[in-house]
């Protein structure tokens, strides 16, 4: 009765200035951003956490399986600490499924005679609840009045559903006696859940004053509801014709597709739990909560692409754009003039990649191989950055000290590593258990960030103080890349989804922020200055080159 989850031409002047503008206008809008936190009880099997509910108070509820003994419990998390939820008398296996607002946490657990109850917890007490007497049942939500729904059927039967209202059962299958299951409630009794036709295809629906209605997003071959709130905005998780499965949000007709491989309960303010495909293709529990982005285009005038990579503290910004003839130039852009940095031994282009407040700026150019290598451009000259012993380069990011940071093809063991150049002097960075690791950003305390490919082709990510790697892979995402990282050791990523669709994220404290250009896919973040202002791109609705963009809370 438990919930069955899915788990780069340099010229004689060294460059040419104001060849492009920007546009004189640049559009707002509100970006679509995500808090993130990563849910992961202590002591839990590495991609078998799935939170389930959570309160207005971003209490989390949801199951584990224990990795000592590979039985599953419940757990409540609340204000960065975790409880075991598991009810007297429980048999290897239990689950806290949904939490209202006033804390009462209902769920599941199994017994030794191979049967499953429903339970309460509140104010540290458990109370079991039964459907009736021969039967497992199971409660999936409660509302702030107490009212709760759930599911009851034996193995083999078609699992029914149930709606508690004040003491008063009702029981209803979905469509005809196909099995069905209620998961979420709201204030107003409003019933949400999923139920399996004959072609064993999930569809989703909603019960309300005895009436079902079937819901199912468009174009998806499959639909499961997780959740309602008092607002009426519905939570679920859907499958594409390719096989893909994304979870969403639905309120007033309107369907929104999340970052996510499958979302779960919603609270009051539309934050909601659930799981993402997180590194090495393990599932990887998360809370978001959405928050407000202030993001502008900035659309170059003659080019057919381009994107943001660095900004300094006075708001320059270096990337590249591609021109009309197909070529590569780096750029660097002050309020709305571009200024082309192109290196003179880049036959295949040129692209910045940061600037500090000299505008000092680094960055690769490439050559008729299309292989990289590094450069400093400064007082109007340019330098190569090789790495030590090196025969390929990449200058990935510099500090208001000078210091760089990158990465190099090292000879010795065909891999790559990162650098920190800081005094004329190489230091070698390498991430234990990398295949290669790759240069991000450096602060002004030469704090680093790196990524960094596992065995397995994973992009993970580390954050490194002059001693210690600490990996900070972003919650929910496949692949994570660190790049800028400024003196409040805030961090600009790039990441990825398992099928692939781009995110840019940010790292504050403990927090991780997903950010998606709402015009568009495929956004990154890649810069980061002390004001928090960061850059990247997106690919604009309709078209398949990148744009660029800026953006801050």
């Amino acid at each position: 009765m438990l919930r069955v989850t899915r788990l780069g031409m340099k010229d004689i002047c060294g460059f040419t200035a104001m060849l492009f503008l920007f546009t004189s206008t640049w559009p707002s809008a509100f970006g679509q951003g995500l808090k993130t936190t990563l849910i992961n009880p202590p002591g839990s099997k590495p991609g078998y956490t799935v939170p389930l509910g959570v309160n207005k108070s971003l209490q989390v509820v949801g199951t584990y399986i224990v990795a000592s003994s590979g039985f599953s419990q419940g757990f409540l998390y609340s204000a960065g600490k975790y409880t075991v939820l598991k009810p007297p008398g429980t048999y290897h296996a239990a689950s806290a499924s949904g939490i209202n607002d006033g804390g009462t946490i209902v769920g599941a657990y199994l017994t030794s005679n191979n049967r499953y109850h429903g339970f309460i917890y509140s104010a540290g007490t458990y109370t079991k609840y039964d459907e009736n007497t021969t039967e497992s049942c199971g409660i999936g939500g409660i509302n702030s009045a107490g009212n709760f729904v759930g599911n009851v059927g034996n193995s083999g039967e078609p699992t029914r559903a149930f709606v508690n209202i004040a003491g008063k059962k009702t029981e209803f299958y979905a469509s005809g006696s196909d099995t069905t299951y209620a998961y979420g409630i709201n204030v107003s009794n409003e019933v949400v859940g999923s139920y399996l036709d004959s072609a064993n295809l999930w569809h989703g629906f909603t019960w309300v004053g005895g009436t079902i209605t079937a819901v199912n997003y468009p174009g998806a071959t499959q639909t499961h509801l997780y959740g309602i709130n008092d607002s009426g905005e519905i939570s679920g998780t859907y499958t594409n014709t390719v096989g893909e499965t994304y979870g969403f949000t639905l309120i007033s007709g309107k369907y929104t597709s999340t970052d996510f491989a499958e979302t779960n309960g919603l609270n009051s303010t539309g934050s909601y739990v659930g799981y993402g495909w997180g590194v090495d293709g393990l599932a990887a529990g998360y809370l978001a909560t959405a928050q407000a982005l202030a993001l502008k285009e900035a659309a170059i005038k003659g080019s057919q692409k381009g994107s943001f990579f660095g900004v300094n503290n006075s708001g320059v910004t270096v990337g590249f754009y591609v021109d009309s003839g197909g070529t590569t130039h780096g750029m660097m852009v002050s309020g709305s003039t571009v200024t082309n940095i192109d290196d003179p031994s880049g036959v295949n282009g040129t692209v910045c990649r940061s600037v500090n407040s000299s505008n000092q700026v680094v960055g690769d150019y490439y050559d008729s191989s299309g292989n990289p290598h590094g450069f400093l451009y400064s007082g109007g000259s340019f330098t190569d950055i090789t790495g030590p012993n090196g025969i390929l380069s990449e200058a990935t990011g510099i500090n208001d000290n000078g210091d760089i940071v990158g990465d190099y093809f090292a000879l010795a063991n065909g891999n790559f590593h990162g650098f920190i150049l800081k005094g004329g002097v190489y230091t070698d960075l390498f991430v234990s258990g990398a295949y290669n690791t790759f240069g991000g950003g450096i602060n002004a305390t030469d704090q680093v960030t790196l990524w960094w490919t596992d065995s397995t082709g994973y992009s993970q990510s580390s954050f490194y103080n002059g001693s210690t790697y600490t990996t900070i892979d972003v919650p929910g995402m496949t692949n994570s890349q660190a790049l800028g990282i400024n003196k409040a050791g805030q961090i600009a990523y790039v990441v990825s989804d398992p099928y692939g669709v781009s995110h840019g994220a940010l790292k504050a404290g403990s927090a991780y922020y997903i950010v998606d250009f709402p015009k568009g896919s495929q956004t990154t973040a890649a810069g980061i200055n002390d004001a928090v202002e960061w850059v990247g791109s997106y690919i604009p609705a309709g078209q398949t080159a990148p744009q660029p963009y800026t953006g801050k809370p």
